[in-house]
């Protein structure tokens, strides 16, 4: 068995006891489930694997929305640390574009919890996802689903494998979410580290602030280099 460990706080370093941690299979259903100790600190025992997503929440959508961490490469024992506020990182992707400048291209769907309360109890949902899920029948009150902070490169802190990276480019985009519907998210880019670690992936880390609503938000990606074809 592998272990998954490490510790669950708020963006002030506070320990966050009774924080749900589960891991999902790639159907998104849930095969393992912690909970974090007073401490803050959490661990699984988890059959060897790569796991699409960890989901990491206390209180949610009342105080908190998830952290995510993505492809989980469980072949040895993994320390993931989290923190949580009201911004969700959401669908975190990344990859090298071929024949371009050397840089990852990363996406993300960045969620407000401040943002998306008013139109959750607007139309009788309980789930940010469900916004995207029903879209089509919030057409009637707005063609874009607009929950995300406007970015500059002051909201955003770019890590991989531990080193900080330069955003080189921001862009903010339109996801389709359903018949004449919308939703934003982000296309970032950033040059690629210069430091080796000895492991098959790397470990992007995204930190994420709303400006205007003062919430914060994290998620990382284990992404490998796709094999040559």
């Amino acid at each position: 068995m592998i272990k998954i460990f490490g510790k669950v706080t708020d963006f002030s370093g506070n320990p966050i006891e009774n924080a749900e941690i589960d891991i999902n299979d790639k159907h998104f259903e849930t095969i393992y489930q912690t909970f974090s100790g007073e401490d803050g600190k959490y661990s699984l025992s988890v059959n060897e694997g790569t796991y699409i997503a960890m989901f990491v929440c206390k209180n949610y959508k009342k105080e908190n929305l998830e952290y995510w961490a993505w492809n989980i490469p469980a072949y040895s024992d993994l320390e993931i640390n989290t923190r949580i506020d009201g911004l969700e990182v959401y669908a975190m992707n990344a990859w090298v574009p071929q024949g371009a400048v050397p840089s990852f291209q990363i996406y993300f769907r960045p969620m407000s919890l401040k943002r998306t309360t008013p139109i959750l109890s607007l139309n009788n949902l309980t789930d940010i996802h469900d916004i995207v899920k029903i879209a089509p029948e919030l057409v009637k009150m707005q063609n874009v689903i607009d929950i995300a902070p406007e970015l500059s490169e002051d909201d955003i802190i770019l890590k991989i494998d531990d080193e900080l990276m330069n955003v080189l480019e921001i862009n903010k985009v339109r996801e389709f979410a359903g018949k004449d519907q919308s939703i934003f998210g982000y296309l970032i880019q950033s040059n690629l580290p210069v430091h080796k670690t000895g492991k098959n992936y790397h470990k992007i880390c995204l930190t994420i602030r709303d400006a205007e609503t003062k919430e914060q938000g994290e998620a990382c990606l284990f992404w490998k280099e796709p094999q040559d074809v």
